[in-house]
Parts: C-alpha cells; structure tokens; sequence
C-alpha cells in the first residue's frame, strides 16, 4: 500500500515536476551559451596552456541533457494530461478525497477510491511505457519494491537526468 500511496503522490506532484523540469531546460541552455566559446591562456603554479571550447564534447553533451530532459518532459505531461482526465471524470466527493490526502496529505481513509486511482495509473503507465519505451512495460504492482527502494531509485534517476 506504500508504494501505492507514493505512485499515487507522484501523478498529484506532477505540475511542480514539469515546472522544475522546464527551468531546467533553460537552465541548460543558458550554461551552455553563458561560457566562453573562445581559446584563452590560463596558468597552474607548474606552467602556462591554452584552453578552448572543446565544440564537439560541449554540444553533444548540451544536446543529450537536453534530448533527456525534453523525454522526460513529454512523458510527464503525457502522464499529467492522462490523470487529470481521470480526475476529470470522478464525482466531486471522491476528487475531493484524493486532493485531501495526496496534494494537502490530510489523513483519511477510502480504500476503494485509492485502489481505482492506483488502477488509472497502472493502466497511464503501460500506455506511458507502448509510447515512450516501444517495450511492454512492467506492471508496477508486479514489482516487489520497498519504499526505500523505490525513492532511491527514484531518486538515482532524477540525477541522472539533471533534476
């Protein structure tokens, strides 16, 4: 039920991920073009070299930070449009539900709203995964994970991806 409750708060955080995710984005871009494309003379205490815009390792490495954070942003927002289509559609007093303990983390209980939540987004999953992965995705309540696992997982992930 944890890992639920934490996939569950992942779809409810998505709008401030994808803002983080954009400013990354420009954040990328203005280091890239902030630095000096020119050779310049620098020294150590041993000795004096010159040092260049290296264009061939600096833009490759612009574009696949770039090439992965803009991946990572169409998935999510294939993700956001998805769940908030979802919630779109759920009566008044269930979205209330599910705002209350995932976005504000009010304590409450209605198991049956949870699981059909955590159901919509199994199902925004393996469609996430057909589109963006071209593989059948694994089915995230098939998967034996902790929560410590999974944060750390989560959390090696974002900073491979800059974020």
């Amino acid at each position: 039920m944890v890992m639920e409750d934490e996939l569950i708060a992942y779809y409810f955080g998505l709008n401030k991920r994808i803002t983080r995710l954009k400013k990354r984005l420009k954040k990328i871009n203005l280091e890239f073009y902030q630095q000096t494309m020119c050779s310049y003379c620098t020294s150590n205490a041993d000795k004096v070299y010159i040092q260049s815009f290296r264009v061939a390792d600096e833009v490759i490495e612009k574009a696949d930070a770039e090439a992965m954070a803009k991946g990572r942003l169409d998935l999510m927002r294939f993700q956001q449009k998805h769940f908030v289509n979802y919630m779109k559609q759920l009566p008044q007093a269930e979205r209330s539900f599910l705002r209350r303990k995932y976005k504000w983390h009010e304590t409450c209980m209605n198991e049956r709203v949870e699981r059909e939540c955590f159901e919509e987004i199994q199902e925004i999953e393996e469609a996430a995964g057909y589109r963006f992965m071209a593989t059948m995705p694994e089915v995230v309540a098939d998967v034996p994970v902790t929560s410590e696992s999974f944060t750390s997982h989560f959390d090696e992930m974002l900073r491979l991806l800059g974020v």
